[in-house]
């Protein structure tokens, strides 16, 4: 059986994964994309932080969560109460698909011949 490796971030710590990879937690802070932060900390069970970045994105004792393990339930409460607004799956949806879509081959060669 193999063990389950935890990833404690600190505010100097590269994510690894996925579109910020290569940005650390502090240049994620600057470019203001604390909630893709809370979205990790509450959706992937490997990956936390340490408890200054939490207590700054706002996670109080009462959703913090033993690691290793994710809620779901526990982010849309902390979306809800703190932003005062739910994620509907039908917008979560739609974003997810505008930032996958890249242009087709064939538009980009109908582009290239003028049409």
């Amino acid at each position: 059986m193999s063990a389950i490796l935890l990833r404690k971030l600190t505010v100097k710590s590269k994510l690894k994964f996925g579109k910020y990879k290569d940005y650390t937690v502090e240049h994620i802070f600057g470019m203001r994309k604390q909630k893709t932060l809370i979205s990790i900390y509450f959706n992937l069970s490997t990956i936390t932080f340490v408890d200054d970045i939490l207590d700054e994105l706002g996670i109080t004792e009462e959703f913090r969560i033993d690691k290793p393990s994710k809620d779901h339930e526990l982010y849309k409460v902390f979306l809800l109460q703190t932003y005062g607004k739910k994620l509907s799956p039908v917008r979560k949806l739609e974003c997810m698909k505008r930032e996958s879509r890249s242009p087709s081959r064939a538009y980009l060669t109908r582009v290239n011949h003028g049409h």
